[in-house]
């Protein structure tokens, strides 16, 4: 008797319709039971084999999925389907040159399969082989030309191949198609948010969402749009929602941080890109952004980090190249240089890179070089050109060609300029009145910038108020101490005892500064943190009573931590006198002088309304106390803080305070220097009257006399408040103990 091959053994017709009727109605754990009970009978059936890897795929099965699919194919090599279906499951597993492979095999078996020819467009655009994906939808198309699944696909290879106005035709096709594909609408949106049609793109969103309530990402497009959009408040609710949706959305919650960094929420921002990191760690734009936001926070060594780790994960970042540049200290500028000519190189129409340069360059005192870089610039981007037109203008005032340069900055419309530059632009518009002697209309260019200032964000997360209030509750409380007893010092210093360079803002500081550190025997330091680093580090805000009674202990552990900061921006003993020059040091005397009894101070003088013109004038970079710079009343009361924290310190403390007025120096410069070197117990030098050298080989001065200091010294800053003593008449009232204590 013949043997029976049970090869040919066949399930019957109603359990094939039964597998086949459960796998399309979704109902895949049934499917899957009654396809693995088939395929355990009947070994060699190939449609069984052909399901249950469809099925296993619908179930996230995907490597169980791949042996089904391999049986199909080992059983029916001629079956286009199952060729498919198998290049699908090894898309899924990443396995794209078999993937691409079983497609081409389907298409070979059946070359109308508009299907395959899809899917092989999926799988070359993966590959980074754009134009043959394109051709492969097109293909799909031509078979099947309300294939909605191809257009869509087409329309988003278009966009990656920046053929926009292409792609958008793909996307509407779409939506002819099948009006309630969200897909198809979130992807609209995105083509014309590219386009730069916010609105439409924002109605695309808005229709994707409504078609599907839960779709995360079109949630988190929204966000993107509304924020460029400047409606803040409603993307940080549209990421809000994309994330309460999808908790693991990495995107979303790197574009909050952008948001929350942009409302000047910073930690809530750092919180945000941490979040996105952690989620997604190899995330070089949160790493990026991360970055920009530490920066803000004024943790430089963080952003550095940051930054560099961003470009470690994805080295032609040019954005990132750009921020490291914006994150680099004094003292490292020839690498900031160098960051942003290497996001220049990565991206030569990177607007803001080369605005970067130029600001760099301008601080540096570097003006024949931004010329260059402007003109390099206008052959690459046609983007902010009212910028690089504000730095155009910037360095012919520099030059002194005034002329030019106020016939380049009426050209200059200021909303066009960024936010950061507006302010400056309006002040730069005021020095031109001011040096046409239009003093009524520069002081109203001041007055623009100072309420533009007023008005910004970054203003308004300055406490300024409570900056001030805490100053005046110093006067307060060394007052009520002088009145309740005396104070003598029990401090026993053994540690460096620095001069400290002191005065109200714009007094002249920066030109003693670049004078002094001129001479062989003197290192100065220019507005470095050392003392609010030793305050931060002490834990606690002290009250003058607390500071008058530290112990000796706790003193020279305060000094070493000051010393520890010091040792980063120095050789200490290097030079017989060490200089800490930063201005409001004057608010902080009574610290100073119980953390340094032998200290000698340089207190730097110029004309009460000089200093309070000036810096109103100022466009200084905002922190709490220089947020208070931009009302006249409010620089007039903080002038009367400062002098009477000196004047109390002076008494209670016996200070030793050498005076220098600025008039006086500019007058008679070797006589005034002489003397304040006798102070020092140093002796003339004759290179001292080259101090523009020094000003010139410096890598940048930290304030805004930059470019003042690398000229000879003049005369017209002198007594310049008489030009607006209009303006200037109702304070000289609570001025005058001043006026008269400092011989105006």
């Amino acid at each position: 008797m013949k043997k029976i091959d049970v090869n040919f053994k066949k399930p019957s017709q109603q359990q094939l319709i039964s597998l086949l009727e459960l796998y399309q109605t979704g109902k895949y754990p049934d499917a899957e039971k009654l396809s693995l009970s088939i395929t355990q009978e009947f070994s060699e059936h190939p449609f069984a084999w052909k399901v249950l890897g469809a099925v296993l795929k619908q179930m996230g099965k995907i490597n169980e999925s791949l042996v089904a699919s391999q049986k199909s194919v080992q059983l029916e090599p001629q079956d286009s389907e199952a060729n498919n279906n198998l290049g699908i499951t090894l898309k899924e597993l990443d396995r794209l040159d078999e993937a691409e492979a079983s497609y081409r095999k389907a298409i070979a078996l059946k070359p109308d399969y508009a299907g395959a020819h899809n899917n092989l467009g999926i799988t070359l655009k993966e590959l980074d082989r754009l134009d043959e994906a394109e051709a492969s939808y097109r293909k799909a198309i031509a078979l099947k030309p309300d294939y909605a699944g191809a257009h869509n696909n087409l329309g988003a290879t278009l966009h990656e191949l920046g053929r926009l106005d292409e792609a958008e035709a793909s996307f509407r096709k779409v939506i002819a198609l099948k009006p309630d594909y969200a897909g198809a609408h979130n992807n609209l949106g995105n083509i014309l948010q590219g386009l730069g049609r916010l609105d439409e793109a924002e109605a695309s969103y808005r229709k994707a969402i409504a078609l599907k309530p839960d779709y995360a990402g079109a949630h988190n497009n929204l966000g993107a749009t509304l924020h460029e959009l400047g409606r803040l408040d409603e993307a940080e609710a549209s990421y809000r929602k994309a994330i309460a949706l999808k908790p693991d959305y990495a995107g979303a919650h790197n574009n909050l941080g952008n948001t929350l960094h942009e409302l000047g929420r910073l930690d809530e921002a750092e919180a945000s890109c941490r979040q996105a990191i952690a989620l997604k760690p190899d995330y070089a734009e949160a790493h990026n952004n991360l970055g920009a936001t530490l920066h803000e926070l004024g943790r430089l060594d963080e952003a550095e980090a940051s930054c560099r780790q961003a470009i470690a994960l994805k080295p032609d970042y040019a954005e990132a190249h750009n921020n490291l540049g914006n994150t680099l200290p004094v003292g490292r500028l020839d690498e900031a240089e160098a960051s942003y000519r290497k996001a220049i190189a990565l991206k030569p129409d990177y607007a803001e890179a080369h605005l970067n340069l130029c600001e760099l360059l301008e601080k540096m005192n570097r003006i024949d070089e931004i010329s260059f870089v402007i003109r390099n610039a206008s052959r690459k981007t046609l983007e902010k050109k009212a910028d690089f037109l504000y730095y155009e203008a910037l360095t012919e005032f520099r030059k002194e060609n005034y002329k030019t340069a106020d016939e380049l900055i009426k050209k200059i419309n200021i909303n066009e300029l960024l936010e950061k530059r507006q302010s400056v632009a309006m002040k730069l518009q005021g020095d031109l009145y001011h040096y046409k002697k239009d003093y009524s209309a520069a002081f109203e260019a001041y007055k623009s910038q100072n309420k533009h200032v007023k008005d910004s964000l970054e203003y308004k997360r300055q406490d300024s108020e409570k900056y001030f209030i805490q100053q005046r509750e110093v006067v307060v409380q060394i007052k009520q101490l002088q009145e309740d007893s005396s104070y003598k010092s029990v401090i026993k210093p053994r540690w460096i005892q620095p001069t400290f360079l002191i005065g109200f803002p714009r007094s002249g500081t920066t030109l003693l500064d670049t004078i002094l550190r001129t001479h062989s025997n003197i290192d100065v330091l220019e507005e470095l943190p050392m003392l609010t680093k030793m305050k931060a580090r002490l834990g606690y805000v002290p009250t003058i009573s607390m500071i008058e009674n530290m112990d000796n202990t706790a003193v020279e552990i305060a000094s070493g931590f000051y010393l520890e900061e010091l040792k980063k921006h120095i050789e200490v003993g290097k030079n017989q006198i060490i200089i800490d020059k930063l201005p409001l040091n004057i608010l902080e005397l009574p610290l100073i002088n119980q953390i340094f009894p032998e200290a000698s101070f340089i207190l730097a003088l110029r004309h009460p309304l000089d200093c309070i013109l000036s810096c109103w004038m100022q466009n200084f970079k905002l922190n709490p106390a220089m947020a208070n710079m931009v009302e006249l009343k409010r620089i007039v009361d903080f002038y009367d803080t400062a002098m009477s924290v000196l004047k109390l310190s002076k008494e209670r403390y016996s200070l030793d305070i050498h005076r220098i007025r600025y008039e006086d120096l500019v007058l008679d410069f070797e006589e005034n220097v002489t003397n304040l070197l006798t102070f020092l117990g140093l002796e003339w030098e004759e290179e001292l009257r080259n101090y523009q050298k020094t000003a010139l080989a410096r890598e940048k001065i930290n304030t805004p006399s930059h470019s003042q200091v690398i000229k000879p010294i003049y005369k017209t800053a002198s007594y310049r408040w008489k030009n607006y003593e209009k303006y200037l008449n109702p304070f000289k009232r609570q001025l005058e103990p001043w006026l008269r204590d400092y011989g105006y």
